[in-house]
């Protein structure tokens, strides 16, 4: 009866929070405690993938029920309610696998090499309790030991959440920095120019690239220390640092929950969001790549979102075999 009663209150906590999900006045802070909630548990995060689910079917099957569409009406704010209506859902099977009970291995087993294709997200589980999460063409190189853990970011983006380990801290190189961390939550986007990074607990140290097989900081570097809530840009040059950004923190790592979610964005960002998760890419001419937009976006098959962008901005989509153009109407 204890199980039973227990799982009830799971479901209840699931349900509650999909709808919050849907209503379109979730917080920075209401967003990261779901992804708290999620993480603690399997069943967690299993109960709210059946309650998304659920959520979704209900719209083909009671279109009528009134609080369906009190809530779709603030979802996004009125300028792109369209938006809310017409994005459909992308492949379920990307959270589930997302979802995907960790096989933990011994540093025998552990192989050298993980990649994601396009549009595919994964958890690699590691020996020492950390889970490192894949987001979409994301390609890493790790290497254990007894006495180190270090991890090569090669390409794309991931989710760290790391195991306490002083007498072993965790490295994670870059093209040109070094990320050192004992024990904390954090997410890498790499860019061409350098990367992005977003702290969502504990303190992360970023050192100037460690020469060839050292695991100690670079001479004469002074490490910038992040702590949680903050968000930075690295490059070979300059650093670009906002303390204190919890919202822009969960925004960062929104694609965990199978969002992408915008806030006054320009469209030739959002484009390039949506393209990393695309085969056939979007192209945007100029004189609409400024045009702005905001919404939280479920990951979609890609058109769904064209026909969304087309209902709420001055714009077309032009499809050929090779591309889909976005100009001007």
């Amino acid at each position: 009866m204890a199980t039973a009663l227990n799982q009830h209150s799971i479901n209840k906590r699931a349900s509650d929070y999909v709808v919050r999900l849907y209503s379109g006045e979730l917080t920075a802070k209401e967003e990261s405690e779901i992804l708290a909630w999620c993480d603690a548990k399997s069943a967690h995060q299993a109960a709210f993938d059946d309650a998304l689910l659920v959520w979704e079917s209900s719209a083909h099957i009671a279109p009528h029920i009134g609080w369906r569409q009190k809530l779709e009406k603030r979802f996004y704010r009125m300028r792109y309610l369209a938006a809310s209506i017409v994005v459909a859902s992308f492949c379920f099977l990307l959270i589930t696998q997302y979802n995907a009970p960790d096989k933990r291995i011994d540093n025998s087993e552990l192989a050298n090499n993980y990649s994601t294709a396009i549009g595919e997200v994964s958890n690699v589980g590691l020996p020492d309790g950390s889970t490192i999460t894949l987001n979409t063409d994301t390609r890493i190189n790790i290497q254990f030991s007894e006495a180190h853990r270090e991890l090569w970011l090669e390409h794309g983006e991931a989710f760290f959440d790391i195991a306490k380990d002083r007498t072993r801290p965790f490295l994670i190189h870059t093209a040109n920095k070094t990320v050192r961390v004992v024990g904390t939550k954090f997410n890498i986007k790499l860019s061409q120019a350098g990367f992005d990074i977003a702290v969502e607990e504990g303190v992360v140290a970023i050192e100037e690239k460690a020469e060839s097989n050292t695991h100690k900081p670079a001479n004469g570097d002074t490490p910038v220390l992040l702590e949680a809530g903050a968000v930075a840009t690295f490059n070979d040059t300059s650093a670009l640092i906002a303390k204190e950004n919890v919202d822009s923190v969960v925004k960062a790592q929104s694609w965990r929950t199978g969002y992408l979610r915008f806030d006054e964005e320009r469209l030739d960002k959002v484009i390039a969001s949506f393209n990393r998760y695309r085969s056939k890419k979007i192209v945007i001419s100029q004189d609409v790549a400024d045009l702005r937009i905001s919404g939280v976006f479920k990951l979609s098959d890609g058109d769904a979102i064209l026909t969304a962008l087309e209902a709420t901005l001055p714009i077309e989509a032009k499809r050929d075999e090779e591309n889909i153009k976005l100009v001007k109407k």
